[in-house]
């Protein structure tokens, strides 16, 4: 009897080991490129469940006035990106499609390329981001948000007089 040895197996094996690893250290699964997120799976989402998601590189940072967050997305256009704030959640889609055709079909020397691909990822945000003052840019594949924080009321101190 023989054995036959599958790589892509053992890289599934070590993919399975690596999400163990990540979830137990981060709290959460890792995403997989082809799995759809969360959001759009619940009733009455905007993202129709079709198609792979790719999840973009994302930095996020924090201080005292406010968050910024950079999301790398390359190639682009800003018009093809949407942005949402939803139960102090940040969703950030986009969608590209490329299509390149070289040659001459008549001949044979043809050449034709199609690319279709969506992003999408979910950024938890503290209760106080002011979501009527986000400010969002794209530049160079780079799309950068500014999402101010809310001035919180200043805390009272009350003495409480015992009976």
């Amino acid at each position: 009897m023989m054995i036959r040895y599958d790589p892509f197996e053992e890289l599934k094996r070590v993919e399975e080991q690596m999400d163990r690893l990540f979830g137990n250290f981060w709290g959460e699964p890792r995403r997989r490129f082809s799995a759809l997120p969360a959001a759009a799976t619940k009733p009455g989402s905007d993202l129709a469940p079709m198609g792979e998601f790719y999840a973009p590189a994302i930095e996020v940072q924090e201080d005292a006035a406010k968050y910024t967050v950079k999301v790398d997305l390359p190639g682009i256009d800003k018009k093809d990106i949407h942005i949402k704030v939803k139960e102090n959640v940040l969703a950030i889609s986009a969608e590209t499609k490329t299509e390149t055709e070289k040659g001459d079909k008549k001949s044979g020397n043809y050449y034709s390329e199609r690319y279709y691909g969506r992003y999408y990822r979910e950024i938890p945000l503290g209760s106080n981001v002011d979501e009527e003052h986000i400010n969002a840019t794209h530049e160079n594949g780079v799309l950068m948000l500014e999402l101010p924080k809310k001035a919180l009321p200043e805390a009272s101190t009350k003495e409480i007089a015992i009976k």
